[in-house]
């Protein structure tokens, strides 16, 4: 450590990687891997009706069609509330059956011999959708009267609480001003260039489930896959080789990597999914759009002595 403190390091994976030896998710190939597209909404809130999968499950080379039902029992409902004060979160599946909530959400999955093929029994799912009103923006979503997303909830409010520390109201009695403004920031999303994606193999006479994928957080992705799956932890391997990128978009589950591993234990068989770019515009978390009422409390030589600030809440 003491050589590295201090001193210019040279990165060391440069040469693998620019001469064409990186090994990514797409690169993974186990024998017998089928291959998984997802269907997802196209408008942004509308009640699901009947999901009819026949046409697409009878096309050849598919293996596959789930839908929410399928995965009942075989995944447990994602619950990531925390315990903290003022937080409330709703609990859903892997994929969503009885609202579709965002332009993007995941409807059905098909597994097929390829790509190709599982793109194409996708155009062969028809689902029945009775539109709902929707909102745009955070402001929208918290209105009086705003159509809600999760009616388990009441409401579009997940997080609401005020914190305090040291005196606020005597820093701002003794400023000799108070400096005040309103930042607002756009939404954007991780678009790193390798997108999301993963290959899972569950073995069903060993029980063990091997998960490749592209994730900066593979100890927390073990953990998550043994509690929704049911899977004791020390029968899952997460494996993450290179990673093309992340922003913090891959330090989590997600509802796809829940679907693409229930499927492979459903099926038996390895199945990949890599996401194309489209779905990864449409479909991956967005970030930041906040929001900020600042007020700053600034004696006579312009140093903050207080600051104290509102943040729009955030929205389900």
């Amino acid at each position: 450590m003491a050589n590295v403190v201090g001193s210019s390091v040279e990165r060391v994976e440069d040469a693998r990687l620019l001469t064409g030896r990186g090994r990514f998710t797409d690169d993974v190939r186990l024998p017998g891997t089928l291959h998984a597209a997802f269907l997802r909404s196209i408008v942004p809130h509308a009640r699901i009706g009947r999901i009819a999968v026949e046409r697409a499950r009878a096309l050849p080379g598919v293996s596959a069609v789930f839908t929410a039902a399928d995965f009942e029992g075989v995944v447990q409902p994602l619950d990531f509330s925390a315990g903290i004060p003022g937080h409330t979160l709703p609990t859903f599946g892997p994929l969503s059956g009885d609202k579709a909530r965002y332009v993007g959400d995941p409807l059905a999955v098909v597994v097929a011999t390829s790509r190709y093929v599982a793109e194409d029994a996708l155009g062969l799912i028809d689902v029945e959708l009775e539109e709902l009103p929707h909102v745009l923006t955070v402001e929208d979503a918290l209105a009086v009267g705003a159509p809600v997303l999760f009616e388990e909830l009441g409401d579009n409010l997940v997080y609401d609480a005020l914190h305090e520390y040291g005196d606020v109201e005597a820093a701002f009695a003794a400023a000799d001003r108070v400096v005040t403004a309103t930042i607002a920031q756009h939404r954007f999303t991780s678009s790193a260039l390798e997108t999301r994606g993963a290959v899972a193999s569950y073995d069903p006479e060993s029980g063990e489930l091997l998960y490749q994928s592209s994730n900066k957080s593979p100890h927390m992705l073990r953990v998550r896959l043994s509690e929704y799956l049911g899977i004791p932890q020390h029968r899952i391997r997460v494996v993450t080789k290179d990673v093309g990128g992340a922003f913090g978009g891959k330090g989590a589950i997600w509802r796809e990597d829940l679907a693409v591993a229930a499927a492979s234990l459903l099926l038996g068989r390895p199945v990949k999914w890599i996401e194309d770019r489209s779905e990864n515009l449409t479909a991956f978390g967005g970030a930041r759009e906040e929001t900020l009422d600042v007020e700053a409390a600034v004696d006579g030589e312009g140093v903050i002595r207080h600051r104290q600030w509102v943040t729009t809440p955030i929205r389900a």
